[in-house]
C-alpha cells in the first residue's frame, strides 16, 4: 500500500508538474505570437512611410529635373537673344569704324571725343593703325585730357 501511495502521489506531482509546464508553454507561445503581430505591424508602418517618402522623393526628383530642363531652355534663349544683340552690335561698330575711317582725321577726333571712352577704344582698335593714328594725333591737339584716356584703355594693362 505505501507503494501505491507513492506511486500515486508521484504521478500526482507528475501530472502537475506537466499540466503547469504545458500552461507555461501556451502562455510564452501567446506572448511571442503577441510580439511577433506588434513587430508585423511596426515593420509594416515603417514600409507604409517608407513608400510614401520614395514616391515623394520620386515626384521632387522630377520637378527637380523639369526646373533643370526649363532653366536650360531659359539660358539657351538668353544665349541667342546675347548673340544677336552682340552680332547686331558688333555690325554697327564695323559700320562705324568704316564711317570715321573715310572721313577726315580732325572731325572723326571730335566724333570720338564725345564718345563713351570704352567705345572710342573698340572703335579705334578695329581701325586700321595708320587711320587711328591720324586720328589720335588730332584729338591730341584738341583735347589732350580725353586722348591720354582712350591711350591708357588702348594698352594693355599689365
Amino acid at each position: 500500500m505505501r507503494y501505491s501511495f507513492f506511486l500515486t502521489l508521484g504521478l500526482a506531482i507528475f501530472f502537475v508538474v506537466s499540466n503547469a509546464s504545458t500552461q507555461n508553454t501556451d502562455i510564452n507561445i501567446q506572448e511571442l505570437q503577441k510580439r511577433l503581430l506588434e513587430k508585423e505591424n511596426q515593420l509594416s508602418q515603417k514600409e507604409k512611410l517608407l513608400n510614401e517618402r520614395e514616391k515623394r522623393l520620386s515626384l521632387l526628383e522630377s520637378e527637380l529635373k523639369n526646373k533643370q530642363k526649363e532653366l536650360e531652355d531659359v539660358r539657351n534663349s538668353l544665349q541667342k537673344l546675347y548673340d544677336d544683340i552682340k552680332g547686331t552690335g558688333d555690325e554697327n561698330l564695323d559700320k562705324l569704324v568704316k564711317t570715321l575711317s573715310n572721313t577726315k582725321p580732325k572731325s572723326a577726333a571730335a566724333i570720338i571725343e564725345n564718345m563713351d571712352i570704352e567705345q572710342s577704344v573698340k572703335v579705334l582698335k578695329r581701325m586700321d593703325p595708320k587711320k587711328s593714328g591720324a586720328i589720335m594725333t588730332a584729338l591730341g591737339k584738341s583735347n589732350p585730357a580725353v586722348a591720354a584716356k582712350i591711350s591708357e584703355k588702348i594698352i594693355p594693362q599689365k
